[in-house]
């Protein structure tokens, strides 16, 4: 499992590229909006918190976190983030985590980037099994994740902790058409 080959967007609004140091004071501004926090699992995010997911050439290897920055094509501005997290190359599976600023929803973008995040995930990761788990209050990421092609496996009851609360997920997951690919 290689992140040799990153995915690129073709999406009209949005392109990926890796997050830049000079990203996160913008990521760490709209994680702190109401909107945007109360559906997430983030325990009020610092900039030293973001600081490791500054692209480094580490990030290529199995088995490392891999997030990029969706950024507007007309700005080059942070829009969100994409990657995996809980990548598992024993497994062959990768948990995948998004999130776009308000401004940036409502337009598509964050199932389109989905779709594509699985379909480079299946095609050039080599990962059979994408999850995604979504905090049960989070009704717009299920829609996205449901569109996307991801099937819901249930409900993981105080599945982590959110802001020194269980909190309860669903699970979903995406499996490649053909998991005995090599």
């Amino acid at each position: 499992m290689q992140f040799s080959i990153l995915p690129e967007s073709d999406h009209p609004l949005v392109a990926l590229r890796p997050i830049d140091a000079a990203d996160l004071p913008v990521w760490l501004s709209y994680l702190h909006l109401p909107e945007v926090y109360e559906h997430t699992s983030w325990n009020a995010p610092t900039l030293d918190d973001l600081a490791p997911y500054v692209w480094q050439d580490a990030m290529r290897k199995p088995g490392n976190l891999l997030r990029l920055a969706v950024v507007s094509r007309s700005t080059n501005r942070l829009a969100g983030t994409l990657g995996f997290h809980t990548v598992m190359p024993t497994n062959r599976s990768a948990e995948i985590a998004y999130d776009l600023s308000p401004e940036f929803w409502g337009k598509g973008i964050a199932t389109a980037l989905c779709r594509l995040a699985v379909q480079w995930a299946h095609g050039h990761a080599n990962i059979i099994r994408v999850q995604a788990v979504v905090l049960e209050s989070n009704a717009r990421s299920r829609r996205v994740i449901e569109r996307a092609g991801f099937v819901r496996e249930g409900l993981l009851r105080s599945y982590r902790m959110v802001r020194g609360t269980p909190g309860n997920f669903h699970m979903y997951a995406h499996i490649s058409d053909s998991p005995s690919a090599a």
